[in-house]
């Protein structure tokens, strides 16, 4: 699967309100129409992705789509701080 294909096509769909309207109601045309040639699996992802969100408006969806892109740029996540104990105490027993 191609991730950065699939990412592209939510960035345009959050983006482009036309875009994303178009999709929504026919997809096969609308990527035809905008040159994206999806595998059969990605294709499919899409489609799941687009029942799971039928009830969402366009603004709601293309929101969700754009929190979902912040921060993707295709490197692995930041490791983690490990925690600090620098000024923890025992806790007292109690009375």
């Amino acid at each position: 699967m191609r991730e950065n294909i699939l990412r592209d096509l939510a960035s345009r769909a959050a983006a482009d309100s036309g875009f994303l309207r178009q999709a929504r109601q026919d997809l096969q045309g609308t990527l035809a129409r905008h040159d994206y040639r999806l595998t059969d699996e990605e294709r499919r992802l899409v489609e799941q992705f687009l029942r799971q969100t039928a009830a969402m408006s366009d603004v709601e969806l293309a929101s969700t789509l754009a929190s979902g892109l912040e921060g993707r740029t295709g490197s692995p996540p930041t490791r983690p701080s490990a925690p600090s104990w620098r000024g923890s105490r025992p806790t007292r027993p109690g009375s």
